[in-house]
């Protein structure tokens, strides 16, 4: 496994983007041609936020899996997803899970790889040493039931955009 900063990730993006494209074309997903080819300036503004951080997973020189992310800023900034959560869930709710936490933006596994352990291996390289993490995912892919079995537990949704908020508490605190 290979551990990348904002420039590394950007130096790959076009691998990381033809991954995410095999990753997100089918069903729940369905994303669009324009999601796709939006998607590598998408990761370089994401590599650009303050504590970005990657983790490849490779069989030889192809890319297997992707996971990337980023602390959650004390104070949220303005944007859809953090506006959503809050009116969703509510703001005490949402300051309590994203306090001291590493917030899972992306996690993909070439669909030919996945059950090999990969997508466990990028998550707990991610999430290692924070006292929480959350992500979004949809309710009906299949990593939402992989992320439960791990001690992932549902917190919230985003009905707008159905999806599950999931949180991890590795402190021993509820999230």
């Amino acid at each position: 496994m290979e551990r990348l900063d904002g420039p590394g990730c950007v130096a790959i993006s076009d691998e990381i983007a033809r991954l995410y494209r095999r990753c997100f074309a089918d069903p729940p997903w369905y994303e669009t041609e324009d999601d796709f080819a939006a998607f590598p300036a998408k990761l370089a503004r994401d590599a650009g936020r303050p504590g970005f951080a990657a983790w490849a997973e490779r069989d030889g020189r192809e890319l297997l899996g992707v996971c990337f992310g980023w602390p959650t800023p004390t104070d949220l900034p303005a944007g859809p997803i953090y506006e959503e959560l809050q009116r969703s869930c509510g703001p005490e709710a949402v300051a309590r899970m994203t306090r001291d936490a590493f917030e899972v933006v992306e996690l993909f596994v070439d669909p030919a790889a996945q059950g090999r352990g990969i997508g466990r291996r990028l998550l707990d390289a991610a999430v290692d040493g924070w006292p929480r993490a959350w992500l979004l995912t949809s309710p009906r892919a299949p990593a939402a039931r992989f992320y439960r079995s791990l001690g992932w537990r549902r917190v919230g949704a985003l009905p707008e955009r159905a999806l599950e908020v999931l949180v991890l508490c590795t402190d021993g605190h509820p999230g």
